[in-house]
């Protein structure tokens, strides 16, 4: 598999930009510039991707780029004062018509969810949705398809963790998976009547679907209960007929495909590379992943399918950010 090849005298012209943008400096770059991500990105509506990635001060700042690897920016940048609690942001995910982002951060006494805008990031303010008082912490947010309410991962119940959403305005929080396991990584599904996500009730973590609308202690239907792996991190397709998830099947971690009522599960990728956190484009036929922490794009295909039509490798490959 080709990977986009950067030259060495760009690679040396870019390590100051690189230490400044790490230190969490605010401003942009319009190059190419390697990152540290470990956590699912968001690919928005306008072509662009949000995703977070360390800074020398040990928090995580969110960014964006475009599609094709270009125009990065720093949507979260450091206040340049030695208070680190009142700055950065992580999981960011797109608001349905790309005008703004949710992120989780720790902007007071515990990590909670706000929004910022899209192209600016938090230089003309921020919102906080959910409250940062307290014990416990609220994550790994995402929009609801009307793009008026989110869903996220919570800790502030008895410290594990549950799945709640919330009104974008802080109103009408509620529980939508709340048992004795550990619950992660949700998405709604395109049409607004489900949820997607990683529980570990089966012992180990697995892909579960539910109905909005159910009681919390449901815990809905397991899609990969035929798996001793760990299967996590589900994200839908635009038409919501698939689910994307990483499981670590084939030794290490890949990107996998099922439809989604579960069947027809299939790796789409397939290396020796960790691969994780997959995310659709608006098209829905290219995913963004993680892939040693790098944010590299894949065809939405089974890798036999995308790799046995590399006639057009341009289209088939896998693209470094």
């Amino acid at each position: 598999m080709r990977r986009i090849h950067v030259p060495t005298t760009i690679l040396v012209a870019l390590l100051v930009p690189v230490a400044l943008m790490v230190l969490g400096c605010g401003g942009d770059n319009t190059v190419r510039v390697f990152q540290n991500v470990s956590e699912r990105c968001s690919w928005g509506s306008q072509d662009r991707i949000a995703f977070a990635s360390f800074g020398g001060n040990g928090q995580l700042y969110t960014y964006s780029v475009t599609d094709t690897g270009g125009n990065l920016f720093l949507l979260t940048p450091s206040d340049e004062d030695d208070d680190f609690a009142d700055e950065g942001g992580r999981t960011p995910a797109y608001s349905p018509d790309g005008e703004k982002i949710v992120i989780s951060s720790r902007r007071g006494a515990s990590e909670g969810i706000f929004i910022i805008d899209a192209v600016r990031g938090d230089r003309d303010g921020i919102t906080g949705v959910t409250s940062t008082a307290g014990s416990g912490a609220d994550t790994q947010p995402s929009y609801f398809p009307s793009g008026t309410a989110l869903i996220y991962t919570s800790t502030r119940r008895a410290g594990d963790s549950d799945i709640r959403t919330i009104g974008t305005d802080g109103s009408g929080q509620a529980d939508v998976v709340a048992t004795a396991a550990e619950e992660t990584w949700a998405a709604v599904s395109p049409d607004g009547t489900k949820i997607a996500y990683t529980s570990d009730a089966n012992g180990n973590t697995d892909v579960w679907v539910k109905d909005l609308g159910t009681a919390a202690d449901d815990p809905g239907t397991c899609l990969t209960a035929a798996s001793p792996y760990r299967d996590e991190a589900p994200a839908w397709s635009p038409d919501g007929t698939k689910i994307a998830f990483h499981a670590n099947r084939n030794g290490d971690f890949d990107i996998w495909l099922m439809a989604a009522d579960g069947s027809g599960q299939v790796a789409v990728t397939g290396d020796q590379r960790s691969d994780g956190f997959p995310v659709f484009n608006p098209a829905g036929d290219r995913l963004a992943i993680t892939r040693d922490r790098e944010i590299w794009t894949v065809p939405a295909l089974a890798w036999a399918d995308w790799q046995a039509n590399a006639d057009t490798e341009s289209d088939q490959v896998t693209r470094r950010f």
